[in-house]
Order: structure tokens, then sequence, then C-alpha cells
């Protein structure tokens, strides 16, 4: 399948309608062609901002006849973002380019301004930040290594769960990645779950501990910009880091802290997936 023929199909592997004769194919290609794969992340990445972050509205039937239409015209013109993702049945949710997706998330995941320098120091060995990045660095260099490896998501869950872990493991799920990796193991007697993603030539690295331990700060620590962001937002992006991009969440009673060299977005595409 040729990069023409990858656009053509990528609003159904957004929407995951992708048919099963056509599944294999399109990733295929994903994971062979970068600028394909990353024009399925960020319209991955910017479906997933409007549909959660903009409310919805009903919308009469003729404008959206004429949208539809519209879109039928614009399909002749060269690939880019297409609007078709952001039209789930009968009702149309405001629509937005890639590069405003970019743009509001950056908003979305804001940092609150009232903040000194001190609000965003990070030294300590147990602060989640840096043990995110020193973990991502022994990834890199062959020194921490999955205890397993599994093309399927669910296989990951299952090993975790027969770790007794006391929080619920969040594992994105990434159809473009070539397998997950997994370790289970404590710090300070507590429990800490590692998840790799391999992505071609990309490391994606996913350190999760409990939240309660964390925001606590009794085993672990964070920085007073980290605590604020994830209270206010769910999300923090911590700016230190020059050689990779450190994204943290919260789901639930868990704290999420991903650590790679992929683009922003791409991170953001896929930890933000359905």
């Amino acid at each position: 399948m040729n990069c023409n023929e990858t656009h053509h199909h990528l609003v159904d592997a957004v929407d995951r309608h992708l048919p099963d004769d056509l599944h294999s194919a399109v990733f295929t290609h994903l994971k062979l062609c970068a600028p394909c794969r990353s024009e399925y992340e960020l319209q991955l990445l910017a479906k997933q901002i409007v549909s959660t972050k903009l409310k919805k509205s009903a919308t009469p039937d003729h404008v959206r006849a004429a949208v539809v239409a519209a879109l039928d015209r614009e399909a002749l013109a060269p690939p880019g973002f297409s609007l078709r993702a952001l039209i789930p049945g009968n009702r149309l949710i405001p629509a937005i380019s890639a590069g405003a997706a970019v743009v509001l998330l950056i908003v979305l995941l804001n940092i609150p301004t009232a903040l000194n320098d001190d609000d965003y120091a990070h030294t300590s060995a147990n602060d989640v930040i840096n043990r995110s990045v020193q973990n991502f660095a022994l990834i890199r260099n062959g020194d921490l290594k999955p205890s397993m490896i599994a093309c399927y998501p669910d296989i990951v869950v299952a090993y975790f769960k027969e770790q007794g872990m006391d929080f619920a493991v969040s594992i994105p799920v990434d159809d473009s990645c070539d397998w997950y990796g997994a370790i289970s193991d404590t710090y300070d007697g507590v429990k800490q779950a590692h998840i790799m993603y391999k992505r071609g030539n990309d490391i994606l690295y996913v350190y999760e501990v409990n939240k309660n331990a964390a925001l606590r700060g009794s085993t672990f620590s964070l920085p007073e910009a980290a605590r604020k962001s994830l209270a206010e937002t769910g999300w923090y992006t911590d700016p230190e880091h020059q050689d990779c991009n450190v994204v943290l969440w919260t789901v639930d009673e868990t704290l999420c802290a991903a650590v790679s060299t992929m683009n922003k977005d791409q991170m953001l595409a896929v930890l933000t997936a359905k």
C-alpha cells in the first residue's frame, strides 16, 4: 500500500473502522512510513482533544449535509487533516485544523503561570520524573530489560494482575507498536510498573505508581508545578529535559509518567488513544 492509498483510509484507521482485509496493509505502511505515521498520530490526537475537551452540540441535518458535501469536494485536494474524523453519527463536533489542535493541546496542558523556578525543580532520588527519565536511559542502554514481551496489551494487563499490583496499571493501546514490554518491581517496598512500547526505532516508556504514594509525598515526590497541573488538568508536560519528552497524567488511582525521544504530539496521540 502506498502513501496515497494509506491517506485514503486514515479516517477509518483513526475511527478503528478499518475492514479486516485492510487493517494489516494500512498499519504495516504506517510502521514503515514516518510521514504517514505522523499524520495518523496527529489526526488521532486532534480527534481525542476535540472529543474530550469540547462540548458536542446537535447539528441541523441541512448543515451537516453541507459540511459533508464540502468535505467530498476537498477529497480531491492534497492529503491533509480530515474533518470527517470529527463527525460521529449525526452530531458535529466543532472542527479544528491539525496545527490548531497542537496549539489547543498546549493551552489545555498549560501549567499555571503563578509559579517560580523552584516549583519546577525535581532533584530528589524518589522524584517520579527523575526516576522515569533514569529508567528510560537504562532501557535505551539495554541495562533495564522487560520481564515479558507481548504483541497484545491484554497480555500485559494479565501480567500485572498476576504481580498483585495495588493500583490498576493503565496500558494505552498502540496498534502501531511492534511489541509491548513489562516489568513489575518495588521501590522502598512500594509496587511500581514499567511498560515499554517498541515503535520502529523509537521506544516509548511508561512508568506507573500509586497516585496517593506520589501526591502525598510519602514514598515518591513531584515538583509543585506538576502537582498543580495534575490537580487542574490531569496532565503535566515537564520542560526540564532537552534529550527527551516527559508527560505525566493520572488515571483514577494511578500516576503515569511517559518518556520518549518521540515528538510530544506523537507521544500524546498514543497516550490518549482509546
